[in-house]
């Protein structure tokens, strides 16, 4: 996923998913912020760009590469800090010359894409940054180290790298990044700087009515899985109850006879239902209904092993509900 290198820190792993977006955008554009807030999540990086508390740019990368700006990019970070479990939020202070090349770079045309740094003659791709005259960036970077080279019109702006507040002269530090194991390069072809427009996505997107929209999706979509749940698990304690019913009738037809059923059905029904056959009150009035009627059938040594094998039907029963 896309990864910028982090300017002068304003904060850093805030938890994401306990925010809420319009009051972070109030906050940074009441403050007049320069710089980018990213915000870092499982399955995508989001990276909104600010110029003077404006908001100039937002870009969402997922883990595939699959690009989203603008609009789109806002609904979809917004739906992330509402849905997602973890997630955190970095703000990085930077000057309006780099903000503007990074605003560049985002809207920038990939020309190399995670390339291995060791695979590619990279004396003959500068030399074509130059012939080419090119405008844009070259990055290099590892798992957790990143650096920039800033070109227009083919020739290097400077560097930016972990810790910069602004586009340095020394390319020190991108010379040990692009000699550590594993470091690849992207690519960028971006308009000159001077031609993107500052418009401020701010003034166009309404992001209350974003925030708002989404949080109760969020939760019209918990309360359709609540009620889902609720009727699983009410299906299947109809089931079980049925279940349940049936052995406690085998049992009094194994004693009694085929009325025996008959005789459960009537108790049950007086007693609302096979529910009973959980419930503390209601199973002791069932057997205590149905001791009685087996009195007058059998005899009362039987009728005591009946009522055992029927207390300890319901005594496991009640363990499993």
């Amino acid at each position: 996923m896309f990864l910028l290198p982090k300017g002068n820190p304003l904060f850093e792993n805030l938890a994401a998913t306990k925010l809420k977006l319009p009051e972070v955008m109030a906050k940074l554009s009441s403050g007049g912020f320069t710089g980018y807030a990213s915000f870092v999540f499982q399955t995508s990086t989001t990276i909104l760009v600010f110029e003077a508390g404006k908001l100039v740019s937002v870009l969402l990368e997922d883990i595939k590469g699959v690009r989203k700006t603008g609009f789109e990019a806002l609904s979809a970070l917004a739906e992330l800090m509402v849905t997602s479990n973890s997630g955190a939020m970095n703000v990085y202070k930077l000057s309006k010359d780099l903000t503007m090349c990074i605003h560049a770079l985002l809207q920038g045309e990939i020309l190399y894409k995670a390339q291995e740094l060791k695979l590619i003659d990279i004396k003959t791709l500068l030399e074509k940054i130059k012939d080419d005259q090119m405008n844009g960036c070259l990055r290099i970077y590892t798992e957790d180290r990143s650096a920039m080279i800033f070109y227009k019109d083919g020739n290097p702006l400077g560097f930016f790298h972990d810790g910069s507040h602004d586009i340095e002269t020394s390319s020190t530090e991108s010379q040990k990044i692009a000699g550590m194991p594993g470091a690849k390069i992207d690519l960028y072809s971006t308009q000159g700087v001077e031609e993107l427009m500052g418009v401020d996505l701010l003034e166009v997107a309404n992001i209350q009515s974003i925030w708002e929209t989404c949080v109760a999706r969020h939760q019209s979509d918990n309360a359709k899985m609540s009620k889902e749940r609720e009727e699983r698990d009410q299906k299947t304690v109809a089931v079980k109850l049925a279940e349940l019913e049936e052995k406690f009738k085998a049992i009094v037809v194994e004693y009694i006879g085929k009325v025996g059923r008959g005789i459960v059905d009537k108790e049950m029904s007086d007693l609302g239902g096979n529910s009973c056959l959980v419930d503390d009150a209601g199973s002791a009035k069932l057997m205590s209904n149905v001791e009685r009627a087996a009195k007058l059938l059998i005899s009362g040594t039987n009728n005591k092993l009946m009522m055992q094998k029927l207390a300890a039907l319901i005594d496991t029963a009640k363990s499993e509900f």
